[in-house]
């Protein structure tokens, strides 16, 4: 299980001084994230600003695909699993705002995804794209 334990494709956590910008995300229960596109430089820390607009649970999770399966796999086992900060993982309760802090260096292959049971599947889902 990588995810948050700094030996990740996608990155490591990031420290609030290192933060280059701020990508505010909404957490919808059509099983949508609505925010601008990622496009993130090779190096960026992001502070994404993730906002539950809906009535139930979501995650915000920064990986890639295959991180996702596996993170997803333990999810089914756990369905009631909570993330903290400071991880690659964050759980938004309805209503409520956290901020997930993300370094990607040389990261590629990278979404940032809901894995609670289900979510991922229904579209759950978006791409970071690394530009220049």
């Amino acid at each position: 299980h990588k995810m948050g334990h700094g030996d990740s494709l996608a990155g490591k956590p990031g420290k609030e001084s290192d933060v280059s910008r701020s990508i505010q995300v909404e957490a919808g229960d059509d099983m949508r994230f609505s925010h601008e596109t990622f496009n993130i430089k090779d190096g960026e820390t992001i502070k994404f600003i993730v906002t539950n607009q809906g009535a139930m649970p979501h995650e915000f999770s920064i990986g890639t695909k295959d991180e996702h399966l596996t993170h997803g796999k333990m999810m089914m086992a756990n369905p009631n699993m909570h993330h903290g900060p400071g991880g690659a993982s964050i759980t938004i309760k309805p209503g409520e705002t956290e901020a997930l802090i993300w370094s990607f260096e040389k990261a590629r292959e990278v979404e940032a995804a809901c894995n609670i049971p289900g979510h991922y599947q229904a579209g759950m889902h978006s791409p970071v794209m690394f530009v220049k």
